[in-house]
């Protein structure tokens, strides 16, 4: 028998909620304060297929030239300068080993942590403190993708997923795979990206905001012109990148506001009194 197969647009609840709702501290932050990025997000795409027959499940990783990783970069450095209080300041991180652990740590453990604000492990704070100090930094923003439940459920069976990148769903092949015209589809392409930002304070570490690309409220990006008759297992370019704008789109999104949670976005300019006279706009 055929299970039945339930098709999820939001992430667990409660991490969700916490992140949104938690008390942390508004602070001010003066002019000169130095921001530090902190960029762990892979170079590669991944796609998660889901079928009606277990042996048809895979997940494979390809690479792409989307370049999402200096997307990210270049939008959060944006979105930063656009404050006159903050200056930027990129900081590398080569170390493979290290790189895991930041991620482990300050990404991963506190998207999903269920305590309100969400903790720290003591390894990941000394990692922190190892790669920030050097750069005399005031606040530290860290991007990157978590492994943990995602926006697609099977049953009362919760997919984890990592990355980001294309997820399939195909239920029934050929002419059963679309009804009516498309009306009932058994067949769905969307683009995902399980991808967390979360900002600190150094000196004491003090998490003061975060956010991530699919949550709550927030739809998943439909892919509406997946080709359906392309080999699944061996995606061509073309049906890949589909998927790469969308996700852009999300982590956009996100940066907007993790910057606003952590009251690091630049406030509105003042209007003008030309554009106060103004008549409204149609």
């Amino acid at each position: 028998m055929v299970r039945r197969f339930t098709f999820f647009l939001t992430c667990l609840a409660v991490p969700a909620l916490i992140l949104a709702c938690t008390t942390t501290p508004k602070f001010n932050f003066p002019r000169g304060t130095r921001v530090g990025i902190i960029n762990l997000l892979e170079p590669y795409a991944t796609h998660q297929n889901f079928s009606s027959f277990a042996s048809k499940n895979f997940t494979k990783t390809y690479p792409v030239d989307w370049h999402i990783p200096a997307f990210a970069q270049r939008n959060l450095k944006t979105l930063l300068e656009k404050d006159a209080r903050l200056s930027v300041v990129e900081i590398e991180v080569p170390e493979p080993k290290t790189r895991e652990q930041l991620r482990l740590g300050l990404i991963e453990q506190v998207i999903l942590s269920q305590s309100a604000p969400p903790t720290v492990p003591a390894q990941g704070a000394r990692v922190f403190d190892t790669v920030s100090n050097p750069h005399d930094v005031d606040v530290v923003i860290i991007i990157g993708s978590y492994s943990g439940p995602g926006p697609f459920k099977s049953g009362e069976e919760r997919l984890e997923v990592q990355g980001y990148g294309l997820f399939t769903r195909k239920l029934f092949a050929g002419k059963f795979g679309d009804i009516l015209g498309g009306f009932f589809s058994f067949r769905k392409a969307y683009a995902y990206a399980q991808i967390g930002i979360v900002v600190f304070k150094r000196q004491p570490l003090t998490y003061i905001g975060a956010a991530r690309t699919i949550v709550k409220g927030r739809h998943l990006r439909p892919i509406k012109d997946f080709d359906w008759e392309a080999d699944l297992r061996n995606l061509p370019e073309s049906e890949l990148d589909k998927a790469k704008p969308l996700i852009q789109e999300y982590i956009k999104d996100a940066a907007n506001k993790a910057l606003q949670n952590a009251n690091l976005a630049a406030p509105p300019r003042p209007r003008t009194d030309s554009e106060m006279d103004a008549p409204p706009s149609l």
